[in-house]
């Protein structure tokens, strides 16, 4: 007979590895799975990029190789330097090729001074593509020699370097040769353009690329080349991204300024001078075509000789003691600079000779003709309030004053007005 069992059922204890898992072990096991598919993606995103940008490279030297036999396949006459666009698969390839004429085995290029006869011409392709990552352009470089007859003693050649504003070559610019004969070519990886083999006599060497200037800010500079037989002759231009300055002419609440004063600039490489000046209307003036010189362009109101805080004399004498230009605004490349332009601020009481205060006059401002403004400056100013004054802004130098219609004690009494003077002040008695 069998024994009942009495009392409570025994439970059966889990053992920890049937326990399941925790919310804390769980969201560690994602995080952990999730660190290692990011490094995942990451490394395929690599290496398709990897891939992609061999592929690319792969193209480019082929369109590379087939330039190269387009070349040694070409009549040699005919051979220019060029840059074309070629589609493949979807990517837009730019194919460039730049000849140069240089004297056998020569190390140095035929801009580089040395009065050296072209011997062969030196090849270089390069080809380009969108988005190359930080990848190099692919190159290919050879050497052709011309075929006999080619080469003719009685000639001459002419040799022209290009360089930007921080004085490295400007490669692929156009340089354009007229004369005895017309021609244009682009600037090499080292800012050189060679004519070979041109007839002696005179030719006018030019640039011609839209938005560039030269440090005179011409935009189209041109250079004379005298050729002689079996002489390289060289030119060299300065030519980048014009530059522009926007000038703001500042005065006080409440003072007349001259609608149409006229600007200056300064820089050392400006010629004549170091200056020019430049005509306008309104208060904001936007100076354009400039040329981006690393020293940048100092500026100042009016054209006249003291109207430059710096300006001295014919003796080489100061016109204002310790008088300091706004500090030089920097240009970069196809960018643009700012700044205010100061002038000097004259109060002007006119009264009747009985001491009344004259309202509604007109004032006559004028500096006299000098070295640098050979016709002076004249302006009529406003017209004074019920007090009889007017408070005007000019720039800086030595004025007469006058009253439209109406004759001033003493006939025309003049003003200094320096940078560093204030509270200019001139009563104007009418007769």
């Amino acid at each position: 007979m069998k024994k009942q069992v009495t009392g409570k059922p025994r439970k059966h204890r889990l053992g920890s590895d049937e326990s399941g898992m925790s919310l804390i072990e769980l969201v560690v096991a994602i995080s952990i799975f999730a660190i290692v598919m990011t490094g995942v993606a990451a490394t395929l995103a690599a290496g398709l990029a990897l891939t992609r940008t061999n592929q690319h490279r792969s193209v480019a030297a082929n369109l590379a190789s087939q330039e190269m036999d387009t070349i040694r396949a070409s009549d040699f006459s005919s051979l220019v330097d060029r840059s074309v666009t070629q589609n493949v698969g979807g990517i837009t390839y730019t194919i460039y090729r730049s000849l140069t004429w240089v004297a056998h085995n020569a190390s140095n290029g035929p801009c580089d001074g040395v009065n050296t006869a072209p011997e062969v011409l030196r090849v270089h392709v390069g080809v380009d593509w969108p988005r190359r990552r930080g990848a190099a352009i692919v190159t290919s470089d050879s050497v052709i020699t011309p075929p006999i007859g080619a080469y003719n003693p009685q000639t001459g050649h002419i040799a022209v370097r290009v360089l930007n504003r921080d004085a490295q070559p400007s490669a692929f610019t156009s340089v354009l040769l007229t004369g005895g004969t017309s021609r244009s070519a682009l600037t090499n990886a080292e800012g050189c353009a060679f004519f070979a083999f041109l007839p002696a006599g005179t030719y006018n060497v030019s640039m011609n690329s839209v938005g560039y200037v030269d440090r005179q800010g011409t935009t189209s500079p041109t250079q004379i080349a005298n050729v002689a037989i079996g002489h390289v002759t060289s030119a060299q231009f300065d030519y980048d991204r014009q530059g522009t300055i926007a000038l703001s002419i500042e005065g006080h609440d409440g003072t007349e300024i001259p609608t149409n004063l006229p600007l200056t600039i300064g820089n050392t490489t400006l010629l004549p001078s170091g200056t020019r000046t430049y005509s306008g209307t309104g208060t904001s003036r936007t100076i354009t075509g400039l040329f981006p010189s690393l020293d940048g362009y100092e500026y100042w109101a009016g054209s006249c000789a003291d109207a430059d805080p710096e300006g001295v004399d014919s003796n080489g004498t100061a016109y204002h003691l310790n008088g300091v230009r706004s500090p030089a605004v920097a240009v970069a490349p196809g960018s643009s600079g700012s700044g205010n332009v100061d002038l000097a601020l004259l109060s002007i009481q006119v009264q009747n000779s009985n001491g009344t205060p004259v309202s509604g006059a007109s004032i006559v401002t004028s500096h006299a003709p000098d070295a640098r403004c050979s016709t002076g400056e004249s302006y009529t100013i406003g017209s004074t309030r019920s007090d009889g004054t007017i408070d005007i802004a000019l720039p800086f130098g030595t004025w007469s004053l006058d009253v439209v219609g109406r004759s001033v004690v003493g006939g025309q009494p003049s003003t200094y007005l320096s940078p560093s003077s204030t509270g200019n002040s001139i009563t104007l008695v009418l007769s």
